[in-house]
């Protein structure tokens, strides 16, 4: 028996059950090719980190109010979603209903950082975010 690595609670594994990485993979957890396509499209269209500007691993990110159209039964739009790098990604957390960040003030969504160099330049717009 050790601590869970994330909260000390005493485990048979590096971290408790509450911790424990999802094993499944991405299609049965829900993740089918309409989430695919949308992933795809929102990092075509914006091709930079929208927290710290990296374009290395973009990721697109949940926002809660995609998990709140899903629970609807409504398709997941682009505003539902934000592009993120892997780091950003997982500093956030998971926006799932329960989770921490989805019961954040604001709706967890988090506060964007202005993107510097060709990440600014990327949005086409003068002064870039804001």
């Amino acid at each position: 028996m050790k601590p869970c690595i994330q909260c000390g609670e005493v485990s048979d594994q590096s971290r408790c059950p509450e911790h424990r990485k999802d094993t499944r993979d991405k299609r049965e957890r829900g993740y089918d090719w309409r989430w695919d396509e949308l992933s795809r499209r929102a990092r075509r269209l914006q091709n930079f980190c929208g927290i710290c500007g990296s374009t290395d691993d973009l990721q697109a990110d949940h926002l809660p109010s995609a998990w709140e159209r899903k629970a609807q039964g409504k398709v997941i739009r682009l505003a539902d979603i934000q592009v993120v790098c892997g780091t950003c990604n997982r500093d956030l957390g998971s926006s799932r209903p329960g989770s921490p960040r989805a019961t954040q003030a604001g709706g967890g969504q988090p506060t964007a950082s202005r993107p510097v160099g060709k990440a600014q330049e990327a949005l086409h717009t003068p002064g870039g975010i804001g």
